[in-house]
């Protein structure tokens, strides 16, 4: 009998109470999330998962409702809130439907990007987690050489797999959604992402081709290749110089003032992306490679994700500020911040090659997205200057503090004494998907890297990066509550950019 998505094992398999952060870097969990929260969220989960396909319309719309419930519980909704914005999804969503057959290893990448084998796909990947878990599940799908090119497809006659180029299409929904089932340790959220990236297309050969699997990615194995000519005498006049790549914010400066990326189109952002690639893949590949990957010491990877941390933040939120004018919140961008929340938790279930790849992978599909949408300038020094890194009141009525109120009674800091308690309480309540998500990415970035002071990213090859410094998630996050609205002050809901 053929399986199907009803066939899935029970909620406590699939949707357990969510686990642990895998890594220090990873989110913590904001306290509220008590047992009926819990509850709510394993029984929205299910049947999110049992009644509805993971895209709700023909072209592709990805279904957010799991993205959503995980970000409020994670932020501490309760039980009432988080039923309140599952009911939000339940109205437009597509019903699951039975795959035309079972998806098995043999006919695994028969069916590779077609929407009608996802429930196949996703009985597929269920059976595989449970059986492998996480870690062998990422490595055997999504990061090994024949998960996206090797011989025998070609030698069939198939297109090849290419499960990472898969990963990062539709504007990196797949690995926000792996992302998810790695932080929470569910399976079924994992299976989700794996199938939902098995039948998206495989649209960005260019920038992660063959030999992107096949060229070294670290310090080490460049060295390595490079020891095999030193018995040349050649190497006696010019000795192998250590390379050490190119920081990602000189990489950002480079393209913004190449030319070639002028003019980008207006077009429907899908378009002008797969118009981007096909004439400008190759630079944009090229000026990613300049980024080499140091595995050499165990905390390097870090490093690394913080790097791409604040490039997406940058790019977002000084990319869509200007002076005396309305905040862009940009839909697009917006989701590299979303997704860079996800690098901390992936990276503990991977090798170190498979970390290193991911990465490289990261940051060449971040950059296209950048200039798909017209990589807007970062006027950091002016950002800096005419934005605020401490916490404006909100909107509504305002409680007044008592007169024992520190450190003065009509001090703001006593009306407002943390900066993001009254962003994550607006946050909450909010009927949209994506606030949740982008919000608390950025609170959780304030909390790891908000110490940073001026100074920190100076000869880092972008103009005024020496005036960055840790509020800059917080001058974000407001800038954002703004542009969306702060719902529960009184204000109505308003929509992203586009």
């Amino acid at each position: 009998m053929q399986s199907t998505i009803s066939d899935t094992p029970c909620e406590q398999k699939l949707f357990p109470q969510p686990a642990t952060p895998s890594s220090l870097l990873a989110p913590r969990r904001w306290p509220g999330a008590d047992e009926a929260a819990t509850s709510a969220l394993q029984k929205d989960l299910t049947d999110n998962h049992t009644r509805w396909h993971i895209f709700f319309d023909d072209r592709g719309f990805h279904n957010h409702a799991a993205h959503h419930l995980l970000a409020i519980w994670a932020l501490g909704a309760s039980a009432p809130i988080i039923d309140a914005a599952y009911k939000t999804h339940c109205d437009y969503q597509r019903p699951a439907f039975e795959s035309p057959h079972d998806i098995n290893y043999k006919n695994f990448r028969d069916h590779l990007g077609d929407q009608k084998y996802y429930s196949a796909y996703l009985a597929y990947f269920t059976e595989e987690l449970l059986k492998n878990g996480l870690s062998k599940s990422f490595e055997e799908h999504i990061f090994s050489h024949h998960a996206n090119f090797d011989a025998s497809s070609k030698e069939q006659g198939k297109d090849q797999p290419e499960m990472l180029n898969r990963l990062f299409d539709g504007a990196l929904h797949p690995f926000i959604h792996c992302g998810y089932g790695a932080e929470f340790g569910l399976h079924g959220i994992a299976a989700e992402g794996l199938a939902m990236a098995a039948v998206h297309s495989a649209g960005a050969t260019v920038l992660l081709p063959k030999k992107f699997f096949q060229d070294p990615t670290t310090i080490e194995e460049i060295e390595t290749g490079l020891a095999e000519f030193s018995h040349l005498s050649l190497n006696r006049l010019f000795p192998i110089v250590r390379p050490t790549g190119v920081h990602v914010f000189e990489i950002m400066a480079r393209i913004l003032r190449d030319t070639q990326f002028d003019h980008i189109s207006h077009e429907p952002p899908q378009i002008v992306y797969n118009e981007v690639l096909t004439k400008h893949g190759d630079a944009i590949r090229e000026y990613a490679e300049l980024w080499i990957i140091d595995k050499s010491e165990s905390d390097n990877m870090d490093k690394y994700a913080e790097q791409l941390i604040w490039m997406n933040t940058m790019i977002y939120g000084i990319g869509g500020w200007k002076k005396d004018a309305d905040f862009n919140a940009d839909f697009f961008s917006m989701h590299l911040v979303t997704s860079a929340l996800f690098i901390p938790s992936m990276l503990p279930y991977l090798t170190l090659r498979s970390q290193a790849l991911l990465l490289r992978a990261y940051l060449v599909t971040s950059l296209s997205w950048w200039i798909v949408r017209g990589r807007p300038a970062l006027n950091i020094k002016s950002f800096f200057s005419h934005t605020s890194g401490i916490m404006h009141p909100p909107p509504g009525p305002h409680p007044e503090p008592g007169n024992d109120a520190l450190p003065s009674p009509t001090d703001p800091h006593a009306l407002t004494p943390n900066a993001w308690l009254p962003i994550i309480q607006t946050t909450l309540v909010h009927p949209n998907e994506h606030l949740c998500k982008i919000q608390r990415a950025l609170a959780h970035f304030a909390a790891s890297y908000g110490s940073r002071g001026q100074g920190h990213w100076a000869e880092t090859g972008l103009e005024d990066a020496e005036c960055l410094d840790g509020t800059l998630f917080l001058r974000v996050a407001m800038l954002t509550a703004d542009r969306l609205g702060w719902v529960k002050e009184g204000e109505n809901k308003r929509e992203w950019d586009r």
